[in-house]
């Protein structure tokens, strides 16, 4: 079976025209804000109003492809319980209906039930965020009306076993999380994405304000352990095939905050099902993100300026010093057959120090300047130990 590719959109129209779409089935994205929220705080994703986005649909059904709004916040801040919030996210809904979307991923059961029932004109997917990582849960999911499933990366990626059973358990569409350099067994994740649930929720509380603690924590793990990069659950391009053979249907590629041309490299390599050189260029870093245009610049600004919530100068100290690029080198021609091993369910996932087999293709394969791991960790372990001492959030001292 040849996975099909579902393809993030950063809003700008020339994104479509340089896209090889030999194996692209859809774009999806969402606003930066809206009455559910998502997966991403605001300020990384670039702006774009109802208007442009309803246009750039329209040329994503024009190039023959469809379109997946993102409704995957882990939750709603009970807003799905008043009528007030009923009326925000029905005419929410009421939007993508007319805007013609024809999926929407969702992390809330009662979400999915809802659309279901309401809007049955759009398919239905599961979010990554809902963390399905067996067999029963995709069960329930399905039951509930799911259409396609997305797997938790992070349990299901490499357990060849697991995503057997899993296959076998449903018959709606299975689709993995391919360019993730995110921690395998990460402590962060649900914390993660329910903070920038809140935070990408229009109208919603006053605590809609987010400092990625989770992405910085987890980025000073990988220093103190670079093999963390190698035990993530990111997936080769060349490996597709391997999890088109047990059955899963389409592969979902990162990142909506990146530039254009990084979009294109990242579907290239994946169409191709090949890349030679760094694979770390397929993942997304901070040299990647979108600049994005004066109205984004300016949007970002006035999230980060809360004086009353934080010291903003020791915040725009730490946050100008992350690297617009890092010297990391992921030799892809060296982890040729390195799937080969949890394919054949050689991987004991239950203790990483005692196997030993991603620290030793670790050692053949990554290369991380020693000087810049160093620099790193020291920048990390401030900005953490600044966060618990109050320093982040005090005014003097």
């Amino acid at each position: 079976m040849q996975i099909k590719l579902s393809v993030p959109t950063n809003w700008q129209p020339q994104l479509l025209d340089r896209l090889n779409k030999t194996r692209i089935y859809e774009i999806y994205g969402k606003l930066d804000r809206d009455a559910v929220g998502g997966g991403r705080p605001p300020y990384i994703l670039n702006s774009t109003s109802r208007c442009r986005a309803t246009e750039h649909i329209r040329l994503v059904h024009k190039h023959g492809l469809r379109f997946n709004y993102l409704l995957n916040a882990t939750c709603l801040g009970n807003i799905e319980w008043t009528s007030s919030g009923q009326r925000r996210i029905r005419k929410l809904l009421d939007w993508l209906a007319g805007a013609s979307v024809d999926t929407v991923t969702v992390a809330v059961p009662y979400l999915l039930q809802l659309i279901k029932k309401c809007y049955p004109v759009f398919k239905v997917k599961v979010s990554i965020c809902s963390g399905v990582d067996n067999a029963m849960q995709a069960r329930y999911w399905q039951e509930l009306g799911a259409d396609e499933i997305t797997l938790s990366s992070w349990s299901v990626n490499r357990n060849f076993g697991l995503l057997r059973e899993i296959r076998k358990a449903v018959s709606c569409g299975l689709q993995v999380y391919a360019n993730t350099r995110c921690l395998t067994g990460c402590p962060f994740t649900a914390y993660h994405y329910l903070a920038a649930s809140h935070s990408s929720r229009a109208g919603g509380a006053k605590n809609d304000f987010f400092v990625d603690y989770c992405g910085l924590s987890c980025a000073y793990l990988t220093m103190l352990e670079p093999w963390r990069l190698i035990a993530g659950a990111w997936i080769r391009p060349e490996d597709l095939h391997y999890y088109g053979k047990e059955g899963i249907n389409s592969v979902k590629l990162a990142e909506r905050d990146i530039e254009t041309e990084y979009i294109v490299r990242i579907v290239e390599a994946y169409t191709l099902e090949r890349y030679d050189g760094n694979l770390m260029d397929l993942f997304v870093n901070s040299g990647k993100r979108s600049a994005g245009d004066a109205r984004s610049f300016w949007k970002k600004f006035a999230y980060f300026f809360r004086p009353a919530d934080v010291n903003v100068a020791r915040l725009y100290r730490f946050l100008s010093r992350l690297p617009a690029s890092e010297p990391v080198y992921l030799d892809n021609r060296k982890l040729d057959n390195f799937l080969e091993f949890f394919v054949q369910d050689k991987c004991g996932r239950s203790n990483c120090d005692a196997c030993g087999y991603c620290l030793r293709k670790a050692k053949e394969a990554l290369h991380l300047p020693e000087a810049y791991r160093e620099k790193m960790i020291r920048f990390y372990g401030e900005f953490l130990e600044s966060s618990l001492n109050k320093r982040l959030f005090s005014f003097t001292g």
